[in-house]
Formats: structure tokens, C-alpha cells, sequence
């Protein structure tokens, strides 16, 4: 099968049969890999009955159809399950080696279902799958327990997806971290809507995975390898002149921070605040003062990752740096501006298995509400709530991922915290996912992006920021650079770019690089022989987005009654780069609507639609 091995592994934890599936060509060619690949398989496996924390939600690790190939920056993987932050479809893609690893030992995907009645682990080579036991990696952190495997198993070449104390806490944001031994090896956080707790409610504790011992000598059928290595080469080419492949190489995902910070995109003092000093936690102070060494995922040409032995007095595990999400996070939105401390804490996140989005908003909601004087100083259970205090918010990490004092109160997200108090408004959520570090007061198109992504207030499936202040477009799909504070005619763009961001999310494919359109669509047509150009590629990223939005509506999605912002982002700033603006998401999601073809009422795609992507079959 051109593109793909053709198998799926199927793992039942509670009855320990391991079975090797033939992949569904059809839904393949329909929806790619990655998490569209894992949506229409889960489509046919779950309904609103099903726990996410129950042995009956199944957890799927997915690759896809460029994995393993060669093609930039496509070495990534997708972990997807019913989220138990939110209840709806939940996904999150990460990097490093475990994508390509997983395809190398013969398989484009692994699907865990039931329940182990012990801790165990997975360890999947082309000669077999194993159950083991995991007691002895019990409470370690993600970093520890990835190298405890490799030692056990006298493995260097093992590529580990591994929880931490969060994850087996069952902590509603824990994550998922891909590490291997490689020296230049960044690591791979599967962070977003809670999969490290989906992996902990199967008493799951790693997934070790070791492809070919030569993996050089191991080759994807490719449909056309002669045109797909020309493809290649050009974008490789395109790639090495390009600029933002020198800006992220040089200064990370946070070297934007500085940028960004003056357009009012980067939140202050939990999204109340229009300025800060943003040159002192950004990616080019890292880059001045501790940077080490650059971290790289699997057939990078970026290598974006931040390599930091020593912060101050902090020594970071395996040397992984903190990104722009943690450092906003823990940092504007907290006050705090020592990058030292800072990168501390971001590493401590990746160890004990939080989202650091998701924990940063968190323990900054609880600050801002003890301010208000919501949250008294005996709710804190001895918790420090201060603006500018890291190690307040250290504390505070140990404690959540531990679920310990007040931190298994925080464990909960910023949703429960607020509902907790009588206050659930104003917490900087939607669906329960706490908003990514941008401010839609800044881009207004990130309004509509976080209100209507599958997964919550995630910049995963639109960093439409990019567009509207970067002016990145992309003129072969029709994606346009608007103004930012536009709120009219700009929801064409937006609807084309989730659609483009869902393709990256099947492919795997890495949001920063930027490959011309006409030979990414070159490499899959050559990997697979499926009829794919510039002109049609868009109609697989919008199937598979209408998928996602049936799949939660058959959750119990409520549509258009939670489509909307949290309160304090309808306040507008009086200071910073956001002008005062406050997007008018009404307007903008009737207009998105339209575009999308959704009944405005329901929230529902229409039958036209449904008809027009193949997906009718789906809801008859």
C-alpha cells in the first residue's frame, strides 16, 4: 500500500491479545493519516456513553502517509481518544522520533484499548509486541522512565512515549512525551487535551519502539520514488533559503515572543494587562545567554528545539528548553520574567507530564481570582498565589501533577476552578481547553479559531495569527493576509487555513516550515498515487474537519451555545498593541458559518455538504 505499511496494531490491555489489522485503504484515501486517519476509525468506535477515562475509550497513536520518508519535517505523530478535558474529540500531535519509529516496526498506527490490571508497557519491534510490566517506572518522570526503559532493554535505539506522575494521577491535562537517546534529539510533547490521563486510565506507562535496526535500509512503498525524491529535493531546497527556517533555527518558537508581545498577541497578567518587558523572556535572550545546542525531529530541516544544559543553577533533563507557549504561560501571564526559573519550570511540566498551557492558565486563574479576593488564602491549602512568583508556581506544578493540597484542585482545569468558585466566566477557556498563548484581541481571526476548533481553545487548528500579523499567506490555497482587527470578509481565509492546518495534522506535517504548496502536493501524489494538487487538496483537510465537527456533535456538542469567548477577553485593553479591540465574534461566525456551509441554528454541516465531502453516510 503506496505511502503506508498497510497494518494497524491493535493492543487490548485487559485481555492482552495483540493483533495486526489490515488498514482500511478507504478511509486511507479518504482521510489521509495522522488525526484524520484516527477520527474516522474512532467515529466508528465511540459514542456519548463512552468514559474518556474508561477502559472503552480507545487511544490511538497514528503516523502518516510522508512518515519515514524523507520528506521535511514530516516525522510527527498524532495521539488521539475522547478527551477527558473536555468530553469531545481530543488530539495532540508531538514530534521527535516515535512517528517514524512506529513505521519502521511495521505499523501506521497503534490502537491500546481496555484496561491492564497492572502498570505495564509496550514494547513493539518488527519481532514482536510485548505487555511487560512497568511497577518499577512507577512515579517516575517521562524523561526517567524513557531512559530506564533503555537501559532494561539494553536499547539505545528506542524511541519512548512515556507519562509521568500527571499521567497517572489522572490529572485532566496530562501529556504524553516522546523522547530518544539521540544526542540532537528534541523532544515530542503530546500535549493537549488530557491523552497522558487517557493512557493512565489504562494503566499504560510507556510505549517503547524500536523500527529497523538499519534505518537507513528501510524504505515506504512509495508509488513513484523517482518523482517523489524530486519533489523532495526541491522542497529541501526551498527550505534551506528559506527565512523562517533561519529565524526558528536561530531563536525557537519563542524568538517571536519580542514581536508578537508589541501587537498585544502575548497575554499579560492573565489576559487583563496590555505590556510587559517581553525581551526578557524570549527566545532571543535563550539565544544570547544559556542556548546550548539545537534539538531536531526526525527529517528536520529547522531543528527548532531549544538544547539548554544548565539555567542558572537548574540542570534541564535530557537539556530539553522551554518553547513560546511555556514561557508565556509561566511567564507575562504570571508576571515572572527569569528566564532562568522559567525554563526550570517548563521542564518540570515535560518531566511530570502537564500541559504547560493548560497548567500555566491554571495557576493563573487561581492568582488573578485570589486578587479578587474570590479565592481566599485558606482555599490555597498553603498554596503561594502571586503575581510574579515562580516559585509559587513551581510548587503548585509538583502539587497538580501529584494531585496533592490544592493542586488536585487545580488538576481539574480553570473551567472546574471557576465553576468551583461561581466565577466559571471568567475563566480563559473555551469547551474546557485553556486559550493558548494568543490574543484574539490582537488577530481577531483567532476568535472564530478558538471557538470553533474540535478540540477547544487550541492554536493547533489555525494559527491564523500568522496570517493577519506576520502576513504569511498562502496565495495557491486562497488564504489571504487581512488586516488584523478585521471582522469582515476575512472568514474565507480562516475557514481555508484551518482546512490547510487539518491536512498538516494528517500528514503529519510541522506548522513552521514553509514547503511550496505545489510540491507537498507533489510528495503525497508521488507517496501514495492519490489524485492530489493544489486545486483539490483542500477538500481532504475540509472532510476531515467536517468529520471532527460530526464526531462531537454525536459527543453531545452543544454547538453554537458554547461558541463564544470567555468574558475577560470582551474587555478591551487600554495599554499595548491591541488598540483597544475587542472582535466582534457574532458577526464573524455568521459569516463562517456561511463559508462552511452549517446550518446556523444547529451548528450542524448541512446535507448539501455532507453530500459534497462523501461524509452523508455518516449521519444517515
Amino acid at each position: 500500500m503506496n505511502g503506508y505499511i498497510g497494518r494497524l496494531l491493535f493492543v487490548d490491555l485487559t485481555t492482552r491479545a495483540v493483533t495486526a489489522q489490515e488498514l482500511n485503504r478507504d478511509y486511507a484515501a479518504q482521510f489521509l493519516g495522522g488525526s484524520g486517519l484516527a477520527a474516522r476509525y474512532i467515529y466508528d468506535w465511540i459514542d456519548a456513553g463512552v468514559d474518556p477515562l474508561g477502559p472503552e475509550n480507545p487511544l490511538v497513536f497514528m503516523n502518516g502517509p510522508l512518515d519515514g520518508t524523507g520528506a521535511p519535517s514530516s516525522g510527527r505523530f498524532a495521539v488521539c481518544a475522547r478527551s477527558p478535558q473536555t468530553g469531545l474529540w481530543g488530539e495532540a500531535i508531538a514530534g521527535n522520533f516515535f512517528g517514524p519509529e512506529l513505521k519502521f516496526a511495521g505499523y501506521d498506527g497503534l490502537v491500546v484499548r481496555g484496561r491492564a490490571d497492572a502498570w505495564c508497557y509496550l514494547h513493539i519491534t518488527p519481532d514482536g509486541v510485548e505487555i511487560r510490566d512497568a511497577d518499577f517506572l512507577r512515579g517516575m518522570t517521562t524523561f526517567d522512565a524513557g531512559d530506564a526503559l533503555r537501559a532494561a532493554l539494553n536499547d539505545e535505539g528506542l524511541v519512548t512515549a512515556c507519562i509521568g506522575p500527571a499521567g497517572e494521577n489522572l490529572v485532566q491535562y496530562a501529556l504524553i512525551l516522546a523522547t530518544s537517546a539521540r544526542p540532537a534529539a528534541k523532544k515530542g510533547i503530546a500535549g493537549r487535551c488530557g491523552m497522558g490521563a487517557v493512557m493512565g486510565s489504562k494503566n499504560l506507562k510507556a510505549v517503547a519502539v524500536r523500527g529497523s535496526k538499519h534505518p537507513r535500509s528501510f524504505k515506504v512503498p512509495l508509488h513513484d520514488a523517482a518523482r517523489f525524491r524530486q519533489a523532495m529535493l526541491r522542497a529541501q531546497k526551498f527550505l534551506s533559503d528559506d527565512m523562517s527556517t533561519e529565524v526558528f533555527r536561530a531563536v525557537g518558537t519563542s524568538g517571536t515572543m519580542d514581536f508578537l508581545g508589541l501587537l498585544g498577541d502575548v497575554p499579560v497578567k492573565y489576559w487583563t494587562q496590555g505590556q510587559f518587558d517581553y525581551s526578557k523572556i524570549s527566545g532571543n535572550l535563550i539565544a544570547e545567554t544559556i542556548l546550548t545546542g539545537r534539538g531536531t525531529c526526525h527529517a528536520c530541516m529547522v531543528a527548532c528545539g531549544r538544547k539548554i544544559q544548565k539555567a542558572g543553577p537548574y540542570v534541564l533533563p535530557h537539556a530539553e528548553g522551554p518553547e513560546y507557549e511555556t514561557l508565556a504561560a509561566f511567564g507575562s501571564l504570571m508576571l515572572t520574567d527569569d528566564i532562568n526559573i522559567l525554563s526550570h519550570i517548563g521542564a518540570q511540566c515535560d518531566a511530570l507530564g502537564v500541559d504547560s498551557i493548560s497548567a500555566g492558565s491554571t495557576i493563573a486563574f487561581a492568582i488573578y481570582l485570589h486578587d479578587l479576593g474570590i479565592l481566599p488564602d485558606a482555599a490555597g491549602q498553603g498554596a503561594r498565589l502571586a503575581w510574579g512568583d515562580p516559585e509559587g508556581a513551581l510548587a503548585l506544578v509538583e502539587q497538580i501533577a501529584r494531585r496533592q493540597a490544592f493542586g488536585a484542585v487545580l488538576a481539574e482545569g480553570a473551567q472546574a476552578l471557576g465553576a468551583r468558585y461561581g466565577v466559571e466566566g471568567l475563566a480563559v477557556q473555551v469547551n474546557g481547553m485553556e486559550m493558548a498563548m494568543h490574543d484574539p484581541r490582537a488577530a481577531s481571526g483567532m476568535a472564530v479559531s478558538y471557538a470553533t476548533s474540535p478540540i477547544g481553545a487550541s492554536h493547533n487548528y489555525s494559527d491564523f495569527f500568522m496570517v493577519e500579523t506576520s502576513g504569511r499567506p498562502i496565495y495557491e490555497l486562497g488564504i489571504e493576509t487581512v488586516d488584523r482587527f478585521q471582522t469582515h470578509d476575512k472568514m474565507r481565509s480562516l475557514a481555508r487555513h484551518q482546512d490547510w492546518r487539518t491536512i498538516n495534522n494528517a500528514l503529519v506535517l510541522c506548522f513552521f516550515p514553509n514547503p511550496p504548496v505545489q510540491e507537498m502536493c507533489e510528495m503525497l501524489a508521488a507517496a501514495t498515487g492519490y489524485d492530489v494538487a493544489p486545486e483539490n487538496i483542500l477538500t481532504y483537510g475540509e472532510r476531515i474537519w467536517n468529520l471532527k465537527r460530526l464526531l462531537n456533535l454525536k459527543l453531545g456538542y452543544c454547538a453554537r451555545r458554547v461558541e463564544k469567548l470567555p468574558e475577560l477577553l470582551l474587555r478591551p485593553l487600554s495599554e499595548g498593541g491591541t488598540e483597544g479591540n475587542v472582535p466582534d465574534l457574532d458577526v464573524m461566525l455568521r459569516e463562517y458559518y456561511q463559508v462552511r456551509g452549517w446550518d446556523w441554528e444547529t451548528g450542524s454541516p448541512t446535507c448539501e455538504k455532507l453530500e459534497e465531502l462523501g461524509l452523508a453516510n455518516l449521519v444517515r
